[in-house]
């Protein structure tokens, strides 16, 4: 946007205050939805930028706001972009620089006043006394300058004036450009990486890959992007990897929902990676499917650089992965787990193990393996309290029993409510959350955290405490904040939200997740 003429200002809501002044102005405010609990933030923020400024356009887009878009109309956005969202922004911004939200019949302005056009998101829109020889600006011109919420108002436009020209949900093969991330929070400020017994590491992160190629049942990525998925051009990935070095990281995060949806394409990239940067490290994000069937790749990931695989395992139960359409079974996780070992390479597994189908049993079975396959430091102690999320267009409500046994969809918390059938398991799920959160508090380590929850889990089912054994393992690098996205939002992240909303001075926000 910036390199087509806008004024753009952005805030990451995670890392930085919105400023006010800036939302007053704005002609455009566009929000990103990338996760759940962003879009839950986003829900509670946009009645008050609606009150700080009634002239502003929004707009949401990201993976969220498609499948959110009736509750978010109902919150007054205009404009809802999902999938390759880029272009639709662009043509947003320069229709509405070109007056197309501003100018017509309907608009009702103070005697004398006239809309200045002026192009782009976040840019500042003033108004400009008549001109020469027509009628003479107002006396309380300078005030109104000052107050420039109350220069205008609104009148209700009709549905043909108000109907949306950009594609809700867009497919579109774009030309990528390098990632701007002018105005946004120092890189020290982000998640950084924790090496045990080495400090930690300043992270960077960039994106090969766009979409997805699976259809994994409760994955958000699948009711935008279908299966298709898009190649970011290597030398766009390197430049910003390069421009993301110079500010000092160590470490780069890659991003795409799974690295290997293009194979041949995403070990080129690795080798000229490391080629250009030896001394950086990065991680990336497989999935066990594709881990077993490219295995003959792995030797190669370890070799350039790569510290750690993150794997949305989910479950260890086949009944429970095949529900989701995960595309891999226990055996395969097993299988995955034991070859890494074998390689001296790290695998962070991440799971969803409170679903509608857990049982007691299976839960102890999940701890059970994770200690059997020494990984336990591999495995952030929130993952062992995640709640199953089945936003609207999940494809888990393609299952008629799923449609049985939710409840009706929950327009304030954005999703379809369910309980287990076993409310120990509810139980459970807060208690090992609490837990979790109270040992990020305390620093413990994962391995005391494991025990305590191993304990928790025994008591929930009724069970006589047995040792827990295990194995010394190597202390294995970690980002400072555990990744995931198919999840309901934990207390902690819901208690953020609501002080957030609550808050004396609302553009003051602070979001669990990604948010911007």
């Amino acid at each position: 946007m910036r390199g087509r003429g806008h004024a753009v200002v952005c805030f990451d809501l995670t890392r930085q205050e919105l400023d006010a002044a800036a939302v007053r102005s704005a002609e455009l405010i566009a929000i990103y939805l990338p996760m759940h609990t962003a879009t839950r933030l986003a829900c509670k923020l946009i009645p008050s930028l609606r009150a700080q400024n009634p002239l502003a356009h929004l707009c949401c887009y990201g993976l969220y706001a498609p499948m959110n878009a009736e509750y978010l109309r109902s919150l007054g956005v205009g404009t809802i972009l999902g999938g390759e969202f880029e272009g639709g922004l662009v043509r947003l911004a320069e229709r509405l620089g070109a007056g197309g939200e501003l100018k017509g019949k309907n608009k009702i302005f103070p005697q004398g006043l006239k809309p200045l056009k002026v192009g782009g998101l976040m840019s500042e829109l003033k108004l400009r006394p008549p001109s020469a020889g027509k009628s003479a600006p107002p006396a309380d011109w300078d005030a109104l300058k000052r107050a420039p919420t109350t220069l205008a108002v609104r009148s209700r436009l009709s549905a043909e004036e108000t109907r949306q020209e950009e594609p809700i949900i867009s497919m579109e093969r774009l030309k990528f450009e390098v990632p701007d991330r002018a105005g946004l929070a120092p890189i020290a400020k982000y998640a950084h990486l924790v090496v045990p017994g080495d400090g930690f590491r300043l992270v960077g992160s960039t994106e090969a890959s766009r979409g997805c190629k699976h259809l994994c049942r409760h994955c958000p990525i699948v009711p935008v992007y279908n299966g298709v998925f898009r190649i970011v051009e290597r030398n766009v990935v390197l430049t910003d990897v390069r421009q993301q070095v110079a500010a000092g990281a160590q470490h780069i995060s890659f991003g795409d929902p799974d690295f290997f949806n293009g194979i041949r394409h995403a070990i080129e990239l690795v080798e000229a990676f490391h080629q250009e940067f030896p001394g950086v490290t990065y991680d990336v994000t497989i999935k066990i499917e594709h881990l077993r069937k490219q295995e003959q790749h792995l030797a190669r990931l370890r070799d350039t650089g790569c510290l750690f695989v993150i794997s949305a395992v989910e479950s260890v139960d086949d009944g429970i992965l095949e529900r989701l359409d995960k595309g891999h079974t226990r055996e395969d996780f097993l299988y995955v787990a034991r070859k890494f070992r074998e390689l001296g390479m790290t695998l962070h597994p991440t799971f969803v193990p409170f679903t509608p189908w857990t049982t007691l049993g299976g839960y102890l079975d999940l701890l059970r393996v994770l200690a059997a396959e020494e990984l336990i430091e591999n495995v952030a102690p929130i993952q062992l309290g995640i709640r199953l999320l089945i936003p609207e267009g999940s494809r888990l409500l393609e299952l008629e029993h799923v449609r049985r046994m939710v409840g009706a969809f929950d327009a304030e918390s954005l999703v379809y409510p369910w309980g287990n059938a076993d409310a120990r398991l509810d139980a459970l799920s807060e208690t090992v959350q609490s837990i979790a959160a109270e040992a990020d508090r305390k620093k413990e380590s994962r391995t005391a955290t494991f025990a305590r929850i191993w304990e928790a889990a025994h008591v929930a089912a009724g069970q006589v405490v047995p040792e827990l054994r295990v194995r010394e393992s190597r202390a294995v690098p970690f980002l400072s904040e555990p990744w995931y996205c198919c999840a309901e939002p934990t207390r902690d992240q819901l208690v953020a939200i609501g002080g957030a909303a609550a808050a004396r001075e609302p553009e003051r926000v602070v979001a669990a997740d990604g948010f911007v």
